[in-house]
C-alpha cells in the first residue's frame, strides 16, 4: 500500500458497501415460489463485526431489494441499509448528513456501474477482483479476493491495519495460545 492509500484509509470512519458482487458473488438463485437466495462469505461477516468493534460504521447501499440483505444486515448489526437504491449518491448525501462527516471519511466497496458515482465522492474506493473493468479502472484498491469470497473483508483488515486497530480487535476475539491450543 502506497503512502497516499494509508493516509486516505487513516481518515475512514464508515463503510459503505454493494450487496450483489461485493458481499455476494453476484449470483441470484430464484425459488420456483419467487424467494430470492443468496450466499454470503463468512469472513466478510466476520470483517463488519471487526470494524464495527473497532468504532467504525458499515452501511450497505445497494441497487436490488431483497429480504435475504435485511436478513443478513439485521444479522451483522449494519448500520444503516439502503436498498433499491439506483441513485447511490442519494443515499450517500443521507449519510454523511445524518453522521456529519466529510468524504474523506468514507470508503465505498463496488463492482459496478451503480457505483462509479460514489467512487468520485468518498475517501476511498475499492473494488473486487472480478468487479467490472471500468470500475476497476476507478478504484483507488482492487482486492485479491473476489466479490462474496472475503473480498469486503479484504478492505476491512487494510483499514484496521492502517489505523493501527487490527491488533486490538483480533485480541477481542481471542487469539491462539502459544502453544497452539
Amino acid at each position: 500500500m502506497n503512502e497516499e492509500s494509508h493516509a486516505a484509509l487513516k481518515k475512514i470512519k464508515v463503510i459503505l458497501t454493494d450487496v450483489d458482487g461485493v458481499m455476494t458473488d453476484g449470483g441470484i438463485v430464484l425459488g420456483t415460489d419467487g424467494r430470492e437466495f443468496k450466499r454470503y462469505d463468512v469472513k466478510d461477516g466476520m470483517g463488519v463485526t471487526m470494524a464495527r468493534s473497532a468504532g467504525l460504521r458499515v452501511c450497505i447501499i445497494t441497487g436490488r431489494s431483497s429480504e435475504s440483505v435485511s436478513l443478513r444486515a439485521e444479522e451483522l448489526k449494519i448500520d444503516k441499509i439502503y436498498q433499491g437504491s439506483s441513485d447511490k449518491v442519494k443515499a450517500y448525501t443521507e449519510i454523511k448528513s445524518e453522521y456529519d462527516l466529510e468524504d474523506e471519511n468514507f470508503l465505498h466497496v463496488g463492482d459496478d456501474l451503480l457505483d462509479l458515482p460514489l467512487f468520485g465522492l468518498v475517501g476511498f474506493s475499492a473494488a473486487p477482483a472480478d468487479g467490472i473493468k471500468l470500475v476497476k479502472e476507478k478504484a483507488d484498491y482492487i482486492t485479491s479476493a473476489k466479490g462474496g469470497h472475503g473480498a469486503l473483508r479484504e478492505v476491512i483488515d487494510m483499514v484496521l491495519t492502517a489505523q493501527d486497530k487490527l491488533d486490538e480487535v483480533v485480541k477481542k476475539f481471542g487469539t491462539v495460545s502459544e502453544t497452539g491450543g
